[in-house]
C-alpha cells in the first residue's frame, strides 16, 4: 500500500534527510585519521537516508525522478574504489543535487493551505 504525504510533509521529510546528511559529514571530519570516507557509524544512516530520497523524489515529488536518478547515480558511483565506504564527496554531490531540485519540493505557504480567519471587530 502506497502512503501519499502532503507537501509540507515531503519537504519536512526531505528536510531531514539534508540534516542527517549533514551530521553524516560532519561526523566523519571530525572522526581522527578519516579524511575521504564517511564514518563506519554513518553508513547505515547513509544508505537508510538515501532510498529515502530516492523513494520520495521518485513517488512523492511531482517532476522529482531525474533528483532520484542523479542520488542514485551519485551513491553508486561514490564508493571508495580500495575500501568500498561511500566517501565524503559523495555525500556532498547527493546535498547538491537535493539543493538543485528545492524548488520542486517548495512547500505552499501556510496562508495558502487555510483561508484566513475573518478577523473584523464588530
Amino acid at each position: 500500500m502506497r502512503i501519499t504525504f502532503t507537501p509540507g510533509q515531503v519537504a519536512m521529510l526531505i528536510g531531514r534527510a539534508e540534516r542527517q546528511l549533514e551530521q553524516i559529514v560532519a561526523d566523519s571530519i571530525r572522526e581522527p585519521g578519516n579524511g575521504r570516507n564517511i564514518t563506519r557509524a554513518g553508513q547505515h544512516t547513509l544508505h537508510e537516508t538515501v532510498v529515502t530520497l530516492i523513494r520520495l523524489y521518485r513517488e512523492q515529488v511531482p517532476g522529482g525522478a531525474p533528483a532520484a536518478t542523479r542520488i542514485a547515480r551519485a551513491y553508486a558511483k561514490g564508493a571508495d574504489a580500495q575500501t568500498g565506504v561511500p566517501t565524503l564527496a559523495c555525500v556532498r554531490t547527493i546535498l547538491t543535487v537535493m539543493r538543485d531540485a528545492q524548488e520542486l519540493v517548495a512547500a505552499p505557504p501556510p496562508d495558502a493551505q487555510q483561508p484566513a480567519a475573518d478577523m473584523t471587530i464588530r
